[in-house]
């Protein structure tokens, strides 16, 4: 039978990144705008746009798998 659940951890908060950079063999690449690829949605949006008016992440900046 499951414990009890915690409520200490609230989750992730609203600045984290989509993919965190542990989840990257070789770390994350970087966009023009100053926050890793991790940040970025499948369609190339940064979650943190408003701060810092990233344009859409380019296609060299992208992790291929």
């Amino acid at each position: 039978m499951p414990g009890k659940i915690s409520r200490s951890n609230q989750g992730p908060n609203d600045r984290s990144p989509y993919v965190p950079s542990w989840c990257y063999d070789n770390g994350p690449k970087m966009c023009p705008c100053g926050h890793h690829e991790g940040y970025h949605n499948d369609n190339g949006k940064c979650l943190l746009k408003k701060e810092c008016n990233c344009e859409g992440l380019p296609e060299n900046c992208r992790t291929e798998y």
